[in-house]
């Protein structure tokens, strides 16, 4: 059996479904858990088959995809790739158009599709059992029918295909046909022979598999896969890809609780120790308390470090940022010290973490909001208009928020360093600096409704505070659109 030395990563589309993010980022570099679809699919190719030379077929956005094809060559250096152009006439003839560079089979996968768990080596086995065979396609079986409408399925005889159909309205049976193909230099032939679609005016290359599955000598053969697949066509199949492995290794990342101090001694043994047990650390980080804020959180033996900032409220965002550089946790917590959040809680961010690069609660349930906290009309009202403005300034990235000042958020530390080199705010008003800056950076923050009680020393927000706020805040935002450019990469 020969081994297959080529392979071909299709990274060319708009992904128009997939609008507004693809705008700014080609789906195959879309990321998860670290590594984009790219990346992954590369090491695929790699790691299952011993692929030596890869072609990317490149064109919306081509820019961005030559530049983590130069990352994905220093962490693989002995594969060689080579990205190429699109002809803009379809997958069938961006491949076609290697047919001076390929003279031997090959492997290609779809750029934007994701598989998980995956055991590709099957398709060596069945070259190994058919080997004059002109191809073969990836397929798994499934009992959601919609995902074949969406896709295609294939009608067998034993393990040979006769026949593709595409999006079928009735599908035939519960194959779905994937976007992982073997091929063999036959396939530039077929493609000549190959009519275009009159539905979309091009060569459709289910259409040129139908074709050889018909006509060719060698036949095509299904390569039955068992994995997690998932193609990604609209965000929500991307939210749900994060999710699932996200999930599936949720057990293995560590939780760190960052608790800035100032003066706490009334409420934070309270805290720590309804929140103790939840934890894999807690960093509580003191601004240079005068009281005995610093000895009890000692004595309940959490992390302890003091941060020079002379005991001044406005030092805030960056008493914070201090904080979550001593955590060592994967998924990092901050809450206020004073008591106002329990948490019973902490389970509904944890779970919305598995989808989300940031979750913010938001205190304005009323059922939700305990009779006597400092949480008066005005100082609702202004947050939710705060938050408006910034769901106004960022609408294509789609955020929604009526809080931009809740004290209990969590952010996966991958998606803080992004940003981390964006973050300037120094008081109160980082945390509406971090939302921004997530969704500017294009990830997902999402906010939820959490209790809030009455906070131990609590203080009075007057009209004149909320003027000042408002007007920070704007400043805040209007910079962060307009001067330092409306979308970042978080690179």
């Amino acid at each position: 059996m020969k081994k297959i030395r080529i392979g071909v990563i299709a990274a060319a589309g708009k992904g128009t479904r997939a609008y507004p993010r693809t705008s700014f980022i080609p789906k195959p570099l879309f990321v998860i858990e670290g590594k984009s679809i790219l990346h992954r699919n590369v090491e695929l190719m790699v790691k299952t088959f011993g692929i030596e030379k890869v072609y990317v077929l490149v064109g919306h956005l081509k820019e961005q995809i030559i530049a983590e094809i130069e990352h994905i060559r220093s962490v693989l250096p002995k594969v060689v790739i080579e990205p190429v152009n699109w002809t803009e006439k379809g997958l069938a003839s961006d491949v076609a158009s290697l047919e001076k560079t390929i003279h031997e089979p090959f492997l290609t996968i779809l750029g934007d599709e994701f598989y998980y768990r995956t055991d590709h080596d099957v398709f060596l086995k069945v070259l190994k059992k058919h080997p004059n065979m002109a191809a073969s396609i990836g397929i798994v079986k499934t009992s959601l029918l919609s995902r074949i409408r969406k896709n295609y399925s294939v009608v067998l005889e034993n393990d040979k295909i006769l026949n593709l159909v595409e999006k079928p309205e009735n599908p035939p049976n519960e194959l779905l046909g994937l976007g992982s193909y073997f091929f063999t230099p036959e396939y530039f032939e077929f493609f000549k022979k190959t009519p275009a679609s009159p539905k979309s005016g091009v060569i459709e290359i289910t259409d040129v598999i139908d074709k050889m599955a018909k006509e060719s000598k060698g036949g095509v053969y299904a390569t039955m896969l068992s994995c997690e697949y998932f193609n990604i066509n609209s965000m929500q199949d991307y939210y749900h890809a994060v999710y699932e492995v996200r999930n599936d290794l949720f057990h293995k990342f560590k939780t760190s609780l960052v608790i800035p101090t100032n003066n706490n001694e009334r409420s934070i043994t309270d805290v720590i120790v309804d929140f103790k047990d939840k934890f894999n650390e807690i960093i509580v980080i003191d601004n240079e308390s005068t009281d005995e804020t610093l000895t009890l959180s000692k004595k309940e033996k959490v992390k302890t470090y003091t941060f020079p900032g002379d005991g001044d409220p406005t030092r805030l965002g960056e008493q914070v940022r201090r904080g979550i550089e001593y955590a060592t946790g994967d998924i990092i917590v901050v809450v206020s010290p004073d008591g106002s959040f329990r948490s019973k809680d902490f389970p509904k961010l944890l779970e919305y973490m598995k989808d989300s690069d940031m979750v913010i609660g938001t205190r304005t349930t009323r059922q939700m909001i305990e009779q006597g906290s400092n949480l008066k009309p005005l100082y609702r009202l202004v947050n939710l208009l705060m938050g408006k403005l910034v769901e106004v300034f960022w609408w294509g990235q789609e955020p929604r928020f009526t809080d931009v000042d809740c004290q209990f958020f969590s952010v996966w530390r991958e998606s803080y360093e992004r940003v981390k080199p964006q973050l300037v705010v120094e008081d109160r008003k980082f945390i509406v600096e971090l939302m921004i800056d997530i969704v500017r950076s294009h990830m997902r923050c999402i906010e939820i409704p959490v209790s809030y009680f009455k906070p131990v020393g609590q203080v009075e927000y007057r009209l004149r505070d909320m003027i000042s706020d408002s007007i920070h805040i704007m400043k805040l935002i209007l910079s962060k659109k307009f001067y330092l450019g409306e979308d970042r990469d978080g690179e």
